[in-house]
């Protein structure tokens, strides 16, 4: 199978956020602030995470297309990355198409877009995921709730 550029950047970015840059507990409280307070970002700089949604859900599978877009992929890729990249399970879902993955032991979260057709799109992701938050406080910070 060959690489998927756009995952591969998605990944290396994600990655290149979680490296250390001070102390192990500099980075344990670090850690412990971002629990407190997620952040989260749009798969696509600048658009809004509702807008990504809506554009995704006719988006054709990011190995198929030379345009920027959101990582689109069949459903058993996009679970397969997400759990063996990032140790995220699904966690919840606030609609009947987009649902929270996240990993205590990464700290990371991911909006997933969960198209009829097999085909999944990452529409926002963040850090600060903590199992013992609400599930609507990530949908919020992602701008995908009330």
């Amino acid at each position: 199978m060959t690489p998927n550029p756009i995952r591969k950047t998605a990944i290396l970015l994600v990655a290149a956020m979680m490296l250390p840059t001070a102390p192990l507990q500099a980075a344990t409280v670090s850690r412990q602030d971002n629990a407190a307070s997620p952040r989260g970002w749009s798969s696509i700089a600048g658009k809004d995470p509702r807008d990504v949604r809506e554009m995704a859900r006719t988006l054709p599978l990011s190995d198929q297309t030379t345009k920027d877009q959101p990582w689109c992929g069949r459903d058993s890729e996009i679970e397969t990355a997400l759990q063996h990249d990032f140790g995220e399970a699904k966690v919840a879902t606030n609609t009947k198409d987009t649902a929270l993955w996240g990993s205590d032991q990464m700290g990371t979260w991911t909006m997933v877009l969960q198209r009829p057709d097999d085909t999944s799109c990452i529409i926002a992701s963040g850090i600060g995921f903590n199992q013992q938050t609400s599930p609507a406080s990530y949908f919020v910070t992602a701008g995908l709730g009330s």
